[in-house]
């Protein structure tokens, strides 16, 4: 009589546990991250890109045709690369039909049929401008990985939110791909903090805390003329620097771990990194990576915390 409650209780357990699973799956399915900060996110990606081509002489940028180092040899992408395919001497014409696409791709409108040109221009950037930092690297990266979400992407203007009960095989299927890998490029976020927080530790110049120094003071990515007043009699302060190269380090640290925090934390934690990031403009300089790295935070926390405020 044991054994056969036993394997009752058993078996009611399992249909528990399948009858949660399964209602697991339909709240995933249906669960839509196409909202406006999705919209955000692909505006400021396009941004990024746009103002480098608006403030930079195209003779800086594409001196006199692709880099060698970056043929179709080596990388086999840049024999499609548009910057490329037309002459050196309409290269100027060709940076200002780019631009007009990225603004197009920037207001919103068919994410749907932007999104394929988004990437190859970010791509074709990345691959063949002189004047290149780790924020086209990373416009490039996350593009890409929005294509299948984009494609699915039914709506008009990005800024509008794609309502979905999930009820459809096709929108469960749209749903289970897009969420899946959304959470793909929120780990590639994830992992960006965590190897910039892992790679200062190896270096002794962040663990004794003179890295700022060297940074601030470097003669390509320091700091403003008009700020080495302000700010150098703070870098010789040991205490000071001390605290901001460690501050940097665990703040970055946060941030990787972010992903397994609470989505009401996610609002705070935006508008810090966002501010972290500005003063790295303020400082360094780096605006397309500023409009790159806001992007990337637009998809990490702003997709999940508006959709809370829509499930309230």
């Amino acid at each position: 009589m044991k054994r056969i409650e036993n394997q009752k209780s058993a078996k009611l357990n399992l249909r528990n546990s399948l009858i949660r699973l399964d209602s697991y799956i339909e709240y995933y399915a249906s669960y839509s991250i196409y909202n406006n900060a999705l919209g955000l996110a692909r505006t400021l990606l396009a941004a990024g890109t746009a103002l480098t081509l608006l403030f930079t002489d195209e003779k800086v940028l594409f001196k006199s045709g692709l880099h060698p180092g970056w043929s179709s040899e080596i990388v086999p992408i840049n024999a499609l690369n548009f910057f490329n395919l037309v002459p050196v001497n309409f290269i100027t014409l060709t940076k200002w039909i780019v631009f007009l696409i990225l603004i197009i791709i920037a207001s919103g409108w068919r994410p749907r049929f932007t999104c394929i040109p988004h990437w190859y221009i970010s791509t074709c950037f990345l691959n063949s401008a002189l004047d290149i930092e780790g924020g086209d690297q990373i416009t490039s990266n996350i593009t890409m990985l929005l294509l299948p979400i984009l494609l699915m992407d039914s709506r008009k203007w990005h800024w509008q939110r794609l309502s979905t009960n999930g009820n459809s095989f096709g929108e469960k299927v749209r749903g289970i791909i897009s969420n899946t890998l959304f959470y793909v490029i929120k780990l590639q976020v994830c992992v960006i903090y965590f190897h910039a927080a892992i790679g200062k530790i190896g270096v002794n110049q962040w663990l004794d805390g003179t890295a700022p120094y060297y940074w601030f003071n470097h003669p390509v990515f320091g700091m403003s003329s008009w700020l080495k007043p302000l700010l150098n009699p703070f870098l010789t302060n040991s205490y000071f620097v001390f605290l901001l190269s460690w501050g940097v380090i665990v703040w970055e640290l946060i941030l990787a771990a972010a992903i397994f925090m609470e989505k009401k934390h996610y609002k705070r934690l935006f508008i810090i990194a966002v501010g972290f990031h500005f003063l790295i403009v303020v400082v360094h300089g780096l605006f397309s990576f500023f409009f790159a790295m806001t992007g990337a935070l637009c998809l990490y926390f702003l997709v999940e915390y508006n959709n809370r405020i829509y499930e309230k």
